[in-house]
């Protein structure tokens, strides 16, 4: 992956995003298989909390919004851009990690593929770590890293992106110069935002990590 410090357009502000709740966070949750992730819809609980989001920040000065073209996603930016009165674009690049657990798994079962990712990475250099699908974990992440700068850099202050908890970890890691073997330890929470400013040089400055209105203190997330 290119360096953290480098490539990034000065002057920039970006509220990197989870979508909102699919599922009750439990630990015994149930899990959609790969084929019908794309389509895993938002909760009423989840939409009730991205409007709150959308009102808290409807002062921000957003210039543009894109999102995984996941529907989770397309919803959750849809929903907070709403009084921005912006369209949402896509970024294909920023789908899900494609990382599974069995079929008719759970939330435990995805967590423990995670945890043998970080081995995995502890081990072997990003490029040579796979994923579920044809790609390394580093080419996914240099689509991700390109495609991002690409919506930041067509914009002249704010930009609202929604992504994915696993790919958000990875995305702030980087920023922050982590091991990625350490990227796990960065929670994501559903319709959790983050700020990150590209300041001086377009080096990043992360302002804020995996903020929410309806947990700000974290005692109904099961810690993955």
């Amino acid at each position: 992956m290119q360096s953290p410090s480098l490539g990034w357009p000065k002057g920039r502000r970006l509220l990197l995003m989870r979508h909102g709740e699919t599922y009750e966070p439990r630990l015994d949750a149930a899990m959609p298989s790969a084929d019908d992730d794309p389509a895993l819809p938002l909760t009423a609980r989840g939409r009730e909390q991205l409007r709150e989001i959308a009102a808290w920040i409807a002062h921000a000065d957003i210039q543009a919004a894109w999102a995984s073209p996941f529907a989770r996603a397309q919803e959750t930016a849809r929903i907070v851009a709403e009084p921005h009165g912006l369209a949402v674009g896509t970024l294909p690049a920023l789908r899900e990690l494609p990382l599974y657990g069995p079929p008719g798994g759970t939330l435990r079962d995805v967590a423990q593929r995670y945890l043998a990712l970080m081995r995995d990475l502890a081990a072997r250099p990003l490029h040579e770590v796979p994923l579920d699908g044809p790609h390394t974990l580093g080419e996914f992440l240099d689509a991700a890293l390109a495609s991002l700068r690409d919506a930041v850099e067509q914009a002249s202050g704010t930009v609202l992106v929604v992504a994915h908890g696993g790919l958000n970890r990875f995305l702030l890691g980087h920023w922050l110069g982590m091991p990625p073997e350490r990227a796990i330890a960065i929670e994501q929470n559903f319709a959790c935002v983050n700020v990150v400013e590209f300041v001086g040089s377009g080096r990043p400055w992360v302002r804020a990590l995996n903020v929410t209105l309806h947990d700000p203190l974290k005692s109904h997330a099961p810690g993955i």
